[in-house]
């Protein structure tokens, strides 16, 4: 079903326009699409596999004079002739959107989130997308098998994170902008960083024990909730824990995040966590979720935030590139 308002000859000018091909990966039951940077198919190259954060958000936005961008948070060209780029769509959600109106989240004509988008925003749903594509790369000629990598931000850390068992078609993990246990421990985390800076903070400490308790109540098994929607989806983030995943992925992992994110902070317990796994932290001071940086001028005024997300991806392809066995 196509979603967009788009024709399809506009949506195909749209993304060939960024550069990229649609791939579909078709079933009795599904489709996957995804985007992929155009390849030169007789040459093989490196392949990042890029995982988005939540919120039902297209791939490629467009504004009213044509122009369009992607919603990769850095810059591709300069990696182009390196790399292959690979995006996988959110399901019903359409690949292109208006700049104006879609960059917050794409909402049908009723003015509401796509039925499609709620029924398959899980953690199972996402992670089975992945691997999908991740299968798929791996047989094709333009994609040098052991270089597949997977980097996954905010919710795509835990995607990435739940790909990653015992997955060794995946050369390198990179895990972005997340907590590694789960949503739930993020929020105690926030509310117990709160505590610090509050005359008293009874109601907070009861906020955290409904938290934990939330945690304890979800049932072994919560496929019988398949059909609820939303409490499904939210037990599916919520029942396992990141780094239970990581544990069970044999190749090195990176682990990044800025120290005024703080629901990510909780990164720092990962080399106690891991000890015999290939970890590497990259940790930046002063930066948020998005590696946007407060600043301010002498008098005290505050400027528009400056944006590192490609002062990051640079430290990311580096580590990406380096001999894994000599690490």
């Amino acid at each position: 079903m196509n979603l967009n308002l788009f024709s399809q000859n506009e949506e195909s000018k749209y993304i060939s326009q960024n550069g990229f091909s649609q791939v579909n990966i078709i079933s009795k039951k599904d489709t996957i699409s995804f985007l992929t940077t155009n390849v030169d198919t007789k040459k093989a190259k490196p392949t990042i596999l890029f995982l988005q954060g939540s919120l039902p958000k297209p791939i490629i936005f467009h504004d009213s004079t044509g122009a369009s961008v992607t919603a990769f948070p850095f810059e591709i060209d300069t990696y182009l002739k390196r790399f292959n780029f690979v995006v996988i769509a959110r399901h019903g959600i359409p690949i292109v959107g208006s700049y104006e109106k879609d960059t917050g989240g794409y909402l049908d004509k009723n003015g509401k989130v796509p039925a499609e988008y709620v029924k398959y925003d899980n953690l199972k749903y996402r992670t089975f997308q992945a691997k999908s594509v991740v299968d798929y790369l791996y047989k094709q000629k333009w994609v040098q098998k052991d270089s597949i990598f997977v980097i996954g931000h905010s919710e795509g850390y835990r995607v990435a994170a739940k790909l990653s068992e015992n997955n060794r078609k995946i050369a390198k993990l990179v895990c972005m902008s997340a907590n590694p246990f789960n949503r739930i421990a993020e929020y105690v985390l926030k509310s117990r960083i709160e505590t610090l800076s509050t005359a008293s903070d009874s109601l907070l400490q009861k906020e955290i024990e409904s938290d934990i308790k939330s945690f304890k109540n979800i049932p072994k098994d919560i496929e019988v909730y398949k059909n609820d929607y939303e409490d499904y989806n939210w037990m599916s983030y919520n029942s396992v824990l990141s780094f239970d995943s990581f544990s069970k992925f044999k190749n090195p992992i990176l682990v990044t995040y800025g120290t005024e994110d703080r629901g990510s902070l909780n990164n720092d317990l990962l080399p106690f966590l891991l000890r015999k796994t290939k970890l590497t932290m990259f940790v930046y001071p002063d930066l948020d979720h998005n590696y946007s940086k407060k600043e301010i001028d002498k008098n005290g005024n505050e400027l528009e935030n400056s944006y590192h997300w490609d002062r990051v991806f640079k430290d990311i392809q580096n580590w990406l590139l380096r001999n894994s066995m000599k690490e």
